[in-house]
This record gives C-alpha cells, sequence and structure tokens, in this order.
C-alpha cells in the first residue's frame, strides 16, 4: 500500500458527523449523550459545591452565637447556686 492512498478504513474513521444531536431525525447521537451527561455532573458538582460552602458559612454563623469561654456558663451557674444555697 503506497503512503497517502486512502482506504476504506481510515475514510470511515475521519468521517465526522455533518449534524449536531439536536438536528435532523432519528436517534440522538454519541456527541449528545457525552454532553447532557457532561451537564448533568457539571450541575452535581455545583449543587455539591454549595452545599459544602453553606454547611460552612451556617456553622461559622453558629460560632458567633457560642460564647467565647464555654466554661464561663458553668461557673456562673456554679456562682449562683452557691448564692442561693449560702
Amino acid at each position: 500500500m503506497a503512503f497517502g492512498v486512502k482506504t476504506r478504513r481510515s475514510a470511515r474513521r475521519r468521517a465526522a458527523p455533518t449534524t449536531w444531536h439536536l438536528e435532523g431525525g432519528g436517534a440522538p447521537s454519541l456527541y449528545g449523550w457525552v454532553a447532557v451527561n457532561m451537564a448533568k455532573g457539571a450541575g452535581y458538582a455545583a449543587l455539591l459545591t454549595i452545599a459544602v460552602l453553606g454547611f460552612i458559612l451556617l456553622i461559622r454563623a453558629l460560632s458567633f452565637l457560642l460564647p467565647e469561654d464555654p466554661y464561663a456558663a458553668l461557673d456562673a451557674g456554679r456562682a449562683l447556686v452557691a448564692t442561693a444555697l449560702v
């Protein structure tokens, strides 16, 4: 076989689709399936990212409601009980 001579096999391999998956009729092509699944994956990744960021922000907001010294409430309670008993 000489260099540059096209065979049936190479001609089939190089043949590209002429229409997009939404155009024309018939069954959808593999390109459409790949595009839809890649879009779904990107959507799921975006939702997961937003959920993780929301969870982090929720914990951060909750940390502002808590006292800096967690044992201060216990000490105040002990002092209140001690004054009530005396």
